[in-house]
């Protein structure tokens, strides 16, 4: 009776086991670690798609508002894992 029961028991094991590797996984963030955002100048002028870093190192600029002029902003696309398509997200400054 015992080797009956091991024997039921191990093909429910198996089962249970392929049907666990099927399981839904979390979805990865496609953004990365660089998100591009639509740039614009402060006139509203689309100037290009690009990441803060690469804009400030452009521009000269930093999102340090104190004493500063604003030159340009840049706004989502509204991809994976960010803010609605149009959100005002930086704000790059030239300081004198």
């Amino acid at each position: 009776m015992k080797k009956i029961k091991s024997l039921l028991a191990l093909p429910l094991l198996v089962v249970a086991l392929a049907l666990t590797s099927f399981s839904a996984k979390p979805k990865a963030n496609l953004a990365g670690p660089f998100t591009n955002y639509a740039w614009y100048t402060v006139d509203g002028q689309f100037v290009a798609w690009s990441t803060l870093v690469n804009t400030e190192f452009v521009t000269g600029g930093d999102t340090n508002p104190v004493n500063g002029t604003l030159i340009s902003e840049g706004y989502t696309e509204g991809g994976p894992g960010e803010p609605p398509s149009g959100t005002l997200v930086y704000k790059i400054y030239s300081h004198p």
